[in-house]
């Protein structure tokens, strides 16, 4: 599915002196396809340019492509984007709308601090599975299917060892507007304590359990893959690093209000929880945990075989 272009400008940015990073990006975005029809779109770059001029004095955000452009790394960023959904220099025609759309970085626009946290993990969750596809090719898979591309699940490989297998991609960031804690931090308060490691435990195997709903009709080997970024790793580390989770026999654990209180808003959607977590999260061939640096290099935690183990 595609091709890198590794000769566009975006590979080549190397750190970049602060007070001139928005000239030189939009330099870059004249040259890149992936920026230009892409993440910065002609609809989108013009207020993206001129946010940037102006500090975030509330939630100190900054974008995506920003950060990665001044930091050296913008061709992390953008190579998913060549890879998988550019052809012969041009946007590739099948590229699904919402997809598009999502992948516009434009979520700093919004007025609302909260809101730009919602619009910023779907961007992240976007950006994953691309990232995710290129890191599974590294290991020798072939890429045969992208929901970027067609409706299925987010990834779909081919190996000569594994056959074809699905996957399905989570991406866990640092601030999750699903947590009321990301509310009290916003406002300035101390967020220490807010968020107790049965929840973090117990968010784990609730988007284990959303990845395995969603591949619920999936001929083949089903994984989820969930990749949790480098600033939330701290939330997560002790429940994995003490095994509290035995994927086997998956159930939430401990009492917290903030939990009660999510799972509570997750009963129209998914009314069969929790009874349902065994049977569904059973019907997975694996479980991976992948850390995700700042830098967008991915670091494998755990695989945990699920069905038939």
């Amino acid at each position: 599915v595609g091709k890198l272009l590794e000769n566009c400008k975006c590979f080549d940015s190397g750190t970049v002196d602060e007070e001139r990073t928005t000239e030189h990006l939009g330099a870059v975005r004249d040259s890149c396809v992936a920026l230009r029809n892409v993440l910065l779109p002609d609809s989108v770059w013009p207020k993206f340019r001129d946010w940037h001029r102006c500090s975030d004095r509330v939630a100190h955000h900054c974008s995506i492509v920003f950060l990665a452009f001044r930091r050296g790394y913008l061709g992390r960023v953008t190579s998913g984007i060549h890879r998988y959904l550019i052809s012969s220099g041009k946007l590739r025609p099948d590229v699904r709308k919402q997809y598009l759309q999502d992948l516009r970085e434009k979520w700093m626009l919004y007025t609302d601090p909260v809101e730009r946290h919602h619009k910023s993990r779907m961007f992240r969750g976007r950006l994953a599975e691309l990232q995710c596809a290129e890191w599974l090719e590294a290991q020798s898979q072939k890429i045969v299917g992208l929901e970027a591309l067609r409706d299925g699940p987010d990834i779909e490989t081919l190996s000569v060892t594994s056959g074809v297998q699905a996957y399905e991609v989570k991406f866990i960031g640092t601030e999750d507007a699903d947590f009321s804690m990301i509310v009290r931090s916003l406002t300035g308060r101390s967020t220490a304590g807010l968020v107790s490691p049965y929840t973090a435990s117990n968010y784990l195997i609730f988007r284990t359990y959303e990845a395995a709903k969603q591949l619920r009709s999936v001929v083949g080997a089903r994984i989820a893959v969930l990749i949790i970024s480098e600033l939330a790793w701290w939330r997560f580390e002790m429940p994995l690093r003490n095994a509290w989770i035995d994927w086997h026999k998956p159930q939430f654990i401990g009492q917290d209000t903030d939990w009660d209180k999510f799972l509570k808003n997750q009963e129209k959607k998914h009314p069969d929880l929790p009874g349902d977590l065994g049977p569904a999260i059973g019907a997975l061939d694996a479980v991976w945990l992948v850390k995700q640096t700042s830098g967008f290099e991915f670091i494998p935690v755990s695989k945990v075989a699920v069905r038939g183990a």
